[in-house]
Order: structure tokens, then sequence, then C-alpha cells
């Protein structure tokens, strides 16, 4: 990841959760709604640039499995994570008051879903002229690491809720550092993924 990707992606995935955490009044679930929004537009748009590809670069079956169940096993983590933040909550609702929250008026979800997929949409135009093949598949290690790091990332937290009761300012402050880390250094691991 270049350095002007890692700009980009510490606005998106810190910029934004600290403003909604701090300005917006969003819950931690709001946040990682988010990030869930966010995750699932990289994950649309890293699968159609690998099957443009398709023909000219052959990724072992192995990969893909392990990124796709990585993938919804960090789905299942931050939903567990939250539970372990808040029982009570009803995910349903929350998500339905996430995407009709409004602050100016406006419900968010008819600014942050096409924000995210305009975002992204214009990632992938930029990554299509500019990667050659193997610059692709090496994006698509990385984003897999992301994964894996995410995914543990809010297995430890929520292992360390089953011990610790965590106010959601703390919790929140784990999450952005976890986030933070990730997106910096997570780079750095993708050479250790089996190709």
């Amino acid at each position: 990841m270049n350095r002007q990707e890692k700009i980009g992606s510490l606005i998106g995935d810190i910029g934004i959760p600290i403003l909604g955490f701090f300005f917006w009044n969003w819950s931690i679930y709001f946040i990682c709604l988010f990030f869930l929004l966010d995750q699932v537009s990289k994950e649309v748009s890293g699968m159609i640039r690998l099957q443009s590809i398709r023909e000219r670069v052959k990724l072992a079956p192995q990969v893909r499995i392990i990124h796709l169940v990585s993938f919804i096993l960090c789905l299942l983590a931050v939903h567990f994570y939250v539970y372990q933040l808040n029982p009570k909550m009803i995910f349903l609702k929350e998500i339905n008051a996430f995407f009709w929250f409004e602050d100016m008026g406006i419900a968010q979800g008819f600014i942050l879903i096409p924000l995210v997929l305009f975002s992204e949409r214009l990632r992938y135009k930029m990554n299509t002229k500019l990667f050659t093949d193997e610059m692709h598949v090496k994006h698509w290690y990385h984003h897999t690491v992301q994964v894996i790091a995410y995914l543990t990332l809010f297995l430890s937290l929520s292992l360390v809720l089953t011990f610790v009761q965590m106010s959601e300012t703390v919790s929140f402050l784990c999450l952005l550092t976890g986030f933070t880390a990730i997106t910096l250094f997570a780079d750095k691991l993708s050479p250790f993924f089996p190709r």
C-alpha cells in the first residue's frame, strides 16, 4: 500500500469514526456498521478486479477460501464484540436507526452509502488504470491480511470484554487504536501470507 492509499484509508478508517463518535453521537455499533459498509464495498471491488484478470492470473483455490472464511468470521466477530458491549441490543433495530439517523436534516444512509460506493468506485477505476496484474494480486493479498487482522482485533476485544467491563469511550479508543495499527502496518504482514 503506497502513502496516498494509507492516507485515504486513515481518513476513512479513523477520521470518520472519530467524527461519528465525538460529533455525531454515533454508538459503537454505528461505527462498526460504517466499518462493515466500507469492508463490503472493498470486497465487491476486489472480487470484480480479480474476476477481470482471471484469464491471466490464477489464484490457488485455498487463497480465496481463506479470504472468504476470514471475511465471514470478521462479520460475526464484529457482532459478537458489540453484543459483549451491549447484550440487550437488537441488531436489526440498530441497523434501521443507523440508516435513518439524521444530523443535518437528512438520513445519513442517503449520504454515507453513496459516498462509500463512490469512493470505492474511484479507487477501483484508478487501480484498474494504474495496476499491473501482479499489483492487483498483491492488493488482494494485502486486503486478506487486513481482514484477518480485523478479525483478530474484534476477537481480542471480545475476549477482553469477557473479563473487563469497559465504557463505550474506552472501547472506542481501543477500537480506534486497532484500526490505526492495521491501516499503518498490515502491509508488513502480507509477505507471510501463503500464495
